[in-house]
């Protein structure tokens, strides 16, 4: 068995059908990587944990479908089917060995064919989706826990110990300290505000 690359934890998916009722099939996609060529690897995937579907893409195949839906060979359709995926904007139809896919919400509804994928490679797909869905819940859980420290610890702010005493600004029409400012008591010491110099007794 040839071993299947795990999805990118970056990698778009959603579950169908979409809403708050129980999902039957998982959907998502292998990304374009553009070369030197501008030949990309984009393929659609669904499964039901069971069975996978697959749209099979060749370079060639998915330059025509571009042209067929009217965008250039440079637009990455990864980004059509992670809005779509987004926006609950995915219908997956399924007829005994085939099946379709439709991307709406955009300007542009996409179709997309889909093959049955034969069982050694299907068994292999669905391992490989298995793993890296794990893997992105276990990155998630350890994200979640460092947010949850970072809340949870107290944020210590510096605090100014002892009374504060500062010099008010001068009135500008009396020429002395504006109103509420507290007055030297007699013998106050003007260093150390608060503290009395004793005085010599006579």
């Amino acid at each position: 068995m040839v071993p299947v690359p795990l999805p990118s934890l970056s990698t778009p998916l959603c579950t169908l059908p979409p809403g708050p009722g129980p999902a039957r099939f998982v959907c998502y996609c292998e990304g374009e990587e553009i070369g030197a060529k501008g030949q990309g690897g984009f393929n659609l995937y669904v499964t039901d944990a069971a069975e996978f579907w697959s749209t099979r893409f060749t370079p060639d195949s998915l330059a025509a479908l571009k042209a067929q839906f009217g965008l250039s060979a440079a637009e990455d359709i990864t980004r059509q089917f992670r809005a779509a995926c987004e926006q609950q904007a995915v219908t997956f139809t399924l007829q005994e060995d085939r099946a379709s896919l439709t991307l709406s919400g955009g300007p542009l509804a996409l179709d997309f064919d889909l093959s049955k994928v034969p069982g050694p490679e299907a068994a292999s797909k669905l391992q490989a989706l298995t793993l890296g869905l794990a893997e992105r819940v276990c990155s998630l859980e350890r994200r979640l826990t460092a947010a949850e420290e970072t809340a949870a610890s107290p944020r210590k702010s510096p605090r100014l110990v002892g009374p504060q005493h500062f010099l008010p600004d001068p009135d500008p029409q009396r020429g002395g300290p504006g109103p509420g400012v507290r007055r030297r008591c007699p013998g106050e010491s003007l260093i150390n505000p608060g503290f009395k110099r004793n005085q010599p007794v006579v």
